[in-house]
């Protein structure tokens, strides 16, 4: 069983991330499939770790659709945790699955944050986040523009990220391309969901309040820190 504070952390981190990553999408290819090789490695909460894994990203309708799945291997102190991961991210929708739980957790982003984000795209989109263009470099064959956005790094390449690296919670983490096919025919199963019920994050964090109340103060003032860096990014009541 997780950690019940690593836990809460990474949903929160993994909305934020996902949104992200929905901001900067307006993909200018039609459909794909990417591999990408995850690794990583730093101390979390005074705790050596290191982690290995790969994802696989589906994605069609020029990125209105898209469904990942993340395999990962967490090493915390010596002590090995499997992870399985699937998100999808369906018009403005994001659905993450908890395995563990057999449970689906659904946030929906807000209709400002919407009309901000899904009606600029490529170089302006990213500016108007506050990123910058630093560089350049080739991976899986496709030369990509390297962006700094928000403490994450980005290289993209026509609106999709193929390399991904970011620092949370003292863990540094690379996600790059291995493999890319771009504007292909993808199977309609490769976007479904399992059919566990499907809960609002709302819902978790207000049943998880006391465990909230039960951290370290150095753990709750993590947690508040992260849940401001989200802002208003998110609608809590869908």
């Amino acid at each position: 069983m997780k950690n019940r504070f690593i836990y809460l952390i990474s949903i929160i981190y993994l909305i934020t991330a996902t949104t992200l990553f929905a901001q900067t999408k307006r993909y200018e290819v039609k459909s794909a499939v990417i591999n990408y090789k995850i690794t990583g490695s730093g101390s979390m909460m005074g705790m050596p770790t290191k982690l290995s894994g790969n994802k696989t990203l589906y994605f069609k309708n020029n990125g209105a659709i898209e469904l990942s799945k993340e395999q990962r291997v967490q090493m915390i102190m010596g002590q090995e945790e499997k992870e399985n991961e699937i998100v999808k991210f369906d018009n403005g929708v994001i659905y993450s699955v908890d395995d563990e739980e057999k449970v689906i957790y659904k946030q929906t982003i807000s209709k400002e944050q919407e009309t901000i984000y899904f009606n600029q795209d490529g170089e302006k989109g990213l500016k108007s986040l506050g990123g910058v263009k630093v560089g350049s470099e080739k991976i899986a064959g496709y030369k990509c523009d390297i962006w700094d956005l928000s403490g994450v790094s980005m290289c993209i390449y026509k609106g999709i990220p193929l390399k991904i690296e970011t620092e949370t919670m003292g863990i540094i983490e690379t996600q790059i391309a291995t493999k890319v096919q771009l504007n292909i025919s993808i199977d309609e199963n490769k976007f479904k969901l399992p059919n566990y019920p499907i809960r609002t994050i709302k819902d978790i964090m207000e049943e998880n309040q006391k465990q909230m109340e039960d951290l370290s103060p150095e753990q709750q003032k993590m947690m508040e820190e992260m849940m401001k860096s989200m802002g208003e990014m998110f609608d809590p009541e869908k």
